[in-house]
């Protein structure tokens, strides 16, 4: 339970520090307008909205579920989706790092090594990027017809030095060194030095092709929820691919940023983009954070109930 309770006072800093920051954002809003517009919401979307939500997780296990399978680890069905929730308790960190606690609850729970899971967890995050960079670019570009090349080019940069990263074993280990200074990596370094062949074997073109396909199913699902959001508080102005490719741009954005799960940067950007699709700036804010609520913080809040599950319960 120590480690539950630490990672709960870091919850409630990360909580804290979106409370001001959201706060911040409302007190430069027409605050009469934003509470009109809120009043005005359907609650009859939320089930459809939630549902949306939680599809879109299914779809991310499914790929969770795919990549263990492919490195030989076969965990009961039950607890294996229990852990993987648990992981969205820390997905207010940089890049999701702190979903390498799934890696900690596989090797409690089940004494799986952390040299195969860290690894595994990595490359959720690269395809998390590849996929939504898809989605931002590809239909933002080719449907929409709109110009995202400096985010294709710097995404297209990352990716070929990612490859080169875990092809190239002496840079993988000079970056190691590097990061075995940061106090929170330190622990992940060492089953982290003995797993190339798991982030090679992780990235192949099959696993890319299917990783990278179920990631931009997820944003495509989660975007029918992002588009319920928005007709519950009756706006119809925007069609269905230009929020799933705005979106994607902001959680790019975000993410870039390196600040914890894009917190400010990527509600900024949304209430950006969203105001140049013809919402006022100041609710296109307002609606940044209540589709962050659903796509973020829910996940946050049901990741933490499984966590303490995890914690508690036993083989």
């Amino acid at each position: 339970m120590k480690n539950s309770n630490l990672i709960t006072k870091k919850i409630i800093i990360v909580i804290i520090a979106a409370i001001a920051i959201y706060s911040i954002f409302l007190f430069f809003s027409d605050t009469q307008m934003v509470y009109e517009k809120l009043q005005s919401f359907e609650l009859k979307f939320i089930p459809v909205i939630l549902i949306m939500i939680i599809l879109g997780w299914l779809i991310l296990f499914i790929r969770w579920d795919f990549l263990l399978k492919n490195q030989s680890i076969k965990i009961p069905i039950k607890d294996n989706f229990l852990i993987y929730i648990a992981g969205f308790s820390l997905s207010i960190s940089p890049l999701k790092s702190g979903e390498l606690l799934k890696a900690e609850l596989l090797k409690n729970k089940f004494d799986v090594k952390r040299t195969t899971t860290i690894p595994i967890v990595l490359m959720e995050r690269f395809y998390d990027i590849i996929g939504t960079v898809f989605v931002a670019t590809i239909i933002g570009g080719l449907i929409l017809g709109t110009t995202f090349l400096p985010i294709i080019l710097f995404v297209s940069a990352i990716t070929i030095i990612v490859f080169f990263i875990i092809y190239t074993k002496s840079v993988f280990n000079f970056l190691l060194s590097k990061f075995s200074k940061i106090k929170f990596l330190k622990r992940f370094i060492e089953p982290l030095g003995n797993s190339q062949e798991i982030l090679r074997r992780s990235s192949s073109p099959k696993l890319i092709l299917i990783s990278t396909a179920l990631t931009v199913g997820w944003r495509f699902v989660e975007g029918i929820g992002i588009y319920f959001i928005l007709l519950g508080f009756g706006i119809n102005l925007i069609e269905y691919l230009e929020i799933i490719s705005t979106y994607s741009t902001a959680i790019i954005i975000g993410a870039i940023s390196m600040s914890p799960a894009g917190l400010g940067i990527t509600e900024m950007s949304l209430g950006g983009l969203l105001s140049l699709l013809g919402i006022e700036l100041s609710f296109a804010l307002t609606l940044a954070i209540v589709i962050r609520i659903f796509t973020l913080w829910f996940g946050v809040i049901v990741g933490f109930v499984s966590l303490n599950f995890s914690y508690s319960s036993k083989n």
